[in-house]
């Protein structure tokens, strides 16, 4: 009994196998589906298509529904082979056409009326149509001009525009043209493993030029802030030394009261910069007013300063025999101010 009891047990199929099955046989339906599609549009796509070309479009005139349909019939040409192009509107009950105006055609293409307007009516309504025949003379896709068509519907006239159309012209003859297979358009390059190679390299040149680039402008802004950035300004001592160097390699040949003039000069302007006191319009003992009541300034500064300016001032008029030793000395006891007060 056992043994017959596991003979008739279902026999189960392990989970992964089970589902990969189930994957195939899913696998196997889509692709019969998609193969069976693309034979059904490969056929649909080539009944008539090689041969003529219909471009519609739909528009209301108010209330009135109209069909618009342009055909070209073949589909593609040669050079001077003639076209057939018609233009059909099918109109709802109720209204009528009028006269179909068409554009002046370019240079490259002819267009002549080959057939008399035609109207059909019937119970559904009324079919308008008109027949041209058109000659390409420039190779390549030609834009048909402009067609427009009014139509009266209810005592009010609407102009309804045909759908726009391109004419494809050849310059093989018909013989070659047959024997040559249909134009199916570009013909797809998928990329390779160099290929991406290439695009990725590109792309880190690129990625390190720009990189360069701004680095440059930064450090070429950089730069340029620098030098726009005015220098700072030089202490008060190193003015007054300056001074006193020149006026020390001008002692033996300048009058003796400009000499001494410049030194005071020199001297004002330092006690101007270092404490703020308008010293050049001061006199020497206005001047040792003003500084005695700085308190920032300090007293043997502010005595050698006022030393210096009267010795000086005294030098102007004085006479002494060696009176360039004795200016070199004055401009001696004016160093000894600087930093001092």
């Amino acid at each position: 009994m056992p043994t017959a009891n596991r003979s008739r047990a279902p026999r189960r199929i392990p989970l992964p196998l089970g589902c990969i099955t189930l994957a195939l046989a899913f696998s196997s339906v889509i692709l019969a589906c998609v193969a069976g599609a693309l034979a059904l549009s490969g056929c649909g796509g080539a009944r008539g298509t090689a041969s003529r070309r219909i471009v519609e479009r739909e528009e209301n005139a108010g209330k009135t529904h109209v069909r618009l349909r342009s055909e070209l019939s073949p589909a593609r040409g040669t050079l001077g082979d003639p076209i057939t192009w018609r233009l059909v509107a099918t109109i709802a009950p109720g209204a009528r056409a009028g006269a179909v105006a068409v554009e002046e055609a370019p240079a490259s293409l002819e267009i002549t009326a080959s057939k008399p307007p035609g109207e059909i009516r019937a119970p559904s309504g009324l079919q308008w149509s008109r027949e041209y025949l058109i000659r390409g003379f420039d190779i390549g896709a030609l834009a048909l001009p402009r067609a427009t068509l009014p139509v009266v519907a209810a005592g009010r006239i609407d102009t309804l525009e045909f759908p726009r159309d391109t004419l494809f012209v050849d310059s093989l003859t018909q013989a070659a043209t047959g024997a040559i297979r249909p134009d199916r358009g570009a013909i797809g390059t998928p990329l390779r493993a160099v290929d991406y190679a290439v695009l990725a390299v590109a792309g880190l040149l690129a990625a390190a030029v720009i990189l360069v680039l701004i680095r440059f402008v930064l450090r070429s802004r950089r730069r340029k802030e620098a030098e726009a950035a005015p220098a700072p300004p030089d202490p008060p001592e190193a003015i007054l030394d300056r001074a006193l160097d020149q006026l020390e390699y001008l002692v033996a040949s300048l009058p003796r009261d400009v000499y001494y003039e410049r030194l005071a000069q020199a001297l004002r302007a330092y006690a101007a910069a270092v404490t703020g006191v308008p010293a050049s319009d001061l006199t020497t003992t206005e001047l040792d007013r003003e500084l005695v009541r700085h308190e920032r300034v300090s007293a043997e500064g502010r005595e050698r300063m006022i030393a210096a300016l009267r010795r000086a001032d005294l030098a102007k008029f004085a006479r002494y025999e060696d009176e360039e030793s004795e200016a070199r000395s004055i401009v001696r006891q004016a160093r000894s101010v600087s930093g001092k007060l």
